[in-house]
């Protein structure tokens, strides 16, 4: 009796010690959260060809909650941008380029995706001068987060919405002047110089 109460005693320490101080079974588990953590990542790319986004974001949360640290959260969310980019869900589009920036405050590509998303999103609501003058001050500030190329193609998206924004107060002002508003149609002319653009260069089709 004396002796399978050592030998109970004896499985009972090595089972404890294994736990803890076993390199082998670290290293599994650590091989086991990667390959979920890949798995997850696969899946936002696999729902996304079956046009399911619900389930790509879904699957997104997922990874962001379990695997906090993960080197595809930068990946994932920058493709999950693009993609609500494209479908006209710029809300969301934005969300994800933030998370994106957070996973990795270096990335040049969510930055220039940041100025591009809030032009598509001024295109669209371009019957809106109050939207406008809001995406024309967020482009200017996300104007200046990137560089080279990008800065080039950033600034040609905020001349194009300078441009219309100039045309519709150029429009709104002629209409107040021959409805005799002087007044009016002097602050929509001052609207068209605050904006730098010569009225005149514009050709509307």
């Amino acid at each position: 009796m004396k002796n399978s109460s050592l030998i109970i005693m004896a499985i009972v320490i090595l089972n404890s010690c294994s736990g803890v101080n076993n390199p082998t079974l670290d290293k599994n588990k650590n091989i086991i959260s990667i390959n979920n953590d890949k798995k997850i990542y696969n899946s936002i790319y696999e729902n996304i060809a079956h046009k399911n986004l619900d389930a790509a974001d879904d699957a997104y949360i997922k990874l962001k909650t379990n695997y906090e640290n993960s080197k595809y959260l930068n990946s994932a969310a920058d493709t999950l941008a693009v993609v609500h980019m494209q479908n006209g869900e710029y809300i969301l589009a934005n969300f994800y380029l933030q998370e994106a920036l957070e996973a990795n405050s270096g990335d040049e590509f969510a930055k220039f995706l940041l100025v591009k998303n809030q032009f598509l999103a001024a295109d669209k609501n371009s019957r809106d001068l109050n939207y406008m003058n809001r995406s024309l001050k967020a482009l200017k500030v996300n104007q200046n987060l990137v560089y080279g190329d990008y800065a080039i193609l950033a600034n040609s998206m905020l001349t194009r919405v300078k441009l219309e924004m100039a045309w519709k107060n150029s429009q709104i002002g002629n209409l107040y002047k021959r409805l005799n508003k002087e007044n009016a149609a002097n602050i929509y002319r001052q609207k068209v110089e605050q904006l730098g653009i010569n009225i005149e260069d514009i050709v509307k089709k």
